[in-house]
């Protein structure tokens, strides 16, 4: 079955719904099911034209699916006097159109998707907060309290925006009328006054303390659980603790952006720490134990083998930050030699023959071709 958006709008309840003057109840029945699925709010979210449809649908199954209105209908076909159908009391729209509509249909839809807005509680704006987690701390997750302000419901008035009393207003947007009305060439659409749920008055008294808009600040503190290992820019979201929504729309959440402080000492990659341990030249010839002074591995010491040349690496396992699994990443250490810039002549005459009696390193000599002339 497939059946145009524009023959919704049409004034023949049949044409709605795509099917012939003389289907019978199931046919009406397997239609209305087929389109109120396919054009249905929840499956088409923010399309007008479909919103549109949808109530059209309702509107004309609402008819051809009770027998007597059905008959009233077809009579009045009979006669020449088919007028368009009439919506019930508590249909919140309701959709007449005529020949010759045509023209861009944007303005009409933006301002229906506006009224949507308006009329049902609108869900409120996340709040955005960033946190500052020194690199050590991220290592085994951060529990602390971080400091929002933050939109919540009026106490004064529930949120309501208005304080219950005896006094009554007509109603500023829709004047006292109840309804709304948003037209489009020869279409024209009637809906329910979002501001006053169509009952033309406001009642009671704007709420002193909101002044009518249901929402107050608030400074609050939240706590804050974060994961272990968190990444530098990890976003952690707080489902319902961001601003309330107006009209007692349900709260957004926070989302908060995690910031990693770096370390003098270390180097995070991944899951590993990475650091430097400085040696000196004897110690890396003979060998020897040397502290490793970073804060996850205290008192911890690595053994540097005799013969340890510049830029050796060792691994300490299970020393550097949390991963899934209960895993533990590794801590590794990379050996710098160090070379003192001052020595006195004593020293320099050791180091002389100690370099006569080890040698140098093996250099490449590389052979020349002798030219002949």
């Amino acid at each position: 079955m497939r059946v145009a958006r524009a023959d919704m709008l049409s004034r023949d309840l049949y044409a709605t719904l795509g099917v012939s003057a003389d289907a019978s109840d199931e046919e009406v029945e397997e239609a209305y099911r087929h389109l109120s699925r396919r054009y249905h709010p929840g499956i088409n979210p923010g399309d007008g034209e479909a919103a549109l449809a949808y109530e059209r649908i309702e509107s004309a199954y609402r008819i051809l699916s009770d027998p007597e209105s059905r008959a009233t209908y077809d009579r009045d076909a009979q006669s020449g006097r088919r007028r368009p159908p009439v919506v019930p009391a508590d249909s919140a729209i309701s959709v007449e159109a005529g020949d010759g509509v045509g023209g861009s249909f944007r303005h009409l839809f933006s301002d229906l998707r506006d009224h949507a807005e308006r009329a049902n509680p609108r869900r409120g704006e996340d709040l955005h907060a960033r946190l500052t987690i020194p690199l050590l701390q991220a290592e085994r997750g951060r529990r602390t309290a971080i400091e929002v302000r933050r939109l919540i419901r009026c106490h004064n008035c529930r949120g309501q925006g208005r304080l219950p009393g005896s006094t009554s207003s007509p109603c500023a947007r829709c004047q006292g009328t109840g309804s709304e009305v948003f037209s489009k060439g020869a279409l024209s659409v009637t809906c329910r006054c979002a501001d006053c749920a169509g009952e033309g008055l406001q009642h009671g008294s704007a709420c002193p303390q909101c002044h009518g808009s249901g929402l107050a600040s608030s400074t609050q503190a939240v706590p804050v659980q974060t994961p272990a290992g968190v990444a530098d820019g990890q976003v952690v979201r707080l489902p319902g603790l961001g601003h309330h929504g107006p009209q007692g729309g349900p709260p957004g959440d926070l989302v908060i952006t995690c910031h990693v402080q770096a370390h003098p000492d270390l180097e995070r990659r991944g899951p590993n720490l990475h650091c430097t341990v400085r040696i000196s030249a004897a110690e890396a010839i003979l060998g020897a134990r040397v502290p490793v002074a970073v804060p996850t591995a205290p008192d911890q010491t690595v053994r540097i083998p005799p013969g340890t040349q510049n830029g050796r690496v060792f691994r300490l396992r299970g020393r550097g930050l949390p991963m899934s699994g209960g895993r533990q990443g590794d801590l590794v250490i990379t050996v710098e030699l160090w070379v003192p810039e001052d020595v006195d002549e004593d020293a320099k005459a050791l180091i002389r023959e100690f370099g006569e009696r080890t040698g140098g390193p093996p250099r490449p000599h590389p052979e020349h071709d002798t030219v002949k002339s």
